[in-house]
């Protein structure tokens, strides 16, 4: 599931140094061991190896979100508070709707070799995926 063309992290890098820059934040990284940032790499990295299956459900919720709805937040966001900037994590080399098809015909295909009880893992670790979603979004929100 790496280098699917989906991978935020560089685009994300850049965003936050553009404002920085331009807008006069500061960046303030989180490290305290209990922030949810730190506590929710900790949990994507023990399911990774754990519980695939669980891993692909958050993989699939933030990804899936980030490029669907996500893109029209983003572009609300950028149209009501940023003067039209989108930077960069809203775009990507190539279509993103082919990009989503890939990964979901991979995620698809991982799926189909799963026994029951991991098909029932990946669907009973969605509301981990919001819950933790929400707080990184409290996190960033400040």
């Amino acid at each position: 599931m790496r280098n699917t063309g989906l991978e935020r992290g560089d685009a994300l890098s850049k965003d936050v140094q553009y404002a920085i820059d331009n807008w006069g934040l500061h960046a303030n990284p989180v490290t305290q061991e209990d922030s949810p940032g730190t506590l929710y790499a900790s949990k994507l990295r023990e399911l990774a190896e754990s519980n695939p299956p669980a891993f692909i459900c958050h993989y699939y919720n933030f990804y899936f979100a980030h490029t669907a709805g996500g893109r029209m937040i983003g572009k609300k966001v950028s149209e009501m508070a940023l003067d039209g900037w989108m930077g960069q994590f809203y775009q990507w080399n190539g279509d993103v709707k082919q990009l989503l098809e890939g990964v979901r015909t991979k995620i698809n295909a991982m799926a189909e070799e799963w026994s029951p009880e991991e098909k029932q893992a990946c669907l009973e670790e969605t509301p981990a995926t919001f819950q933790y979603s929400g707080s990184l979004l409290k996190l960033i929100s400040g």
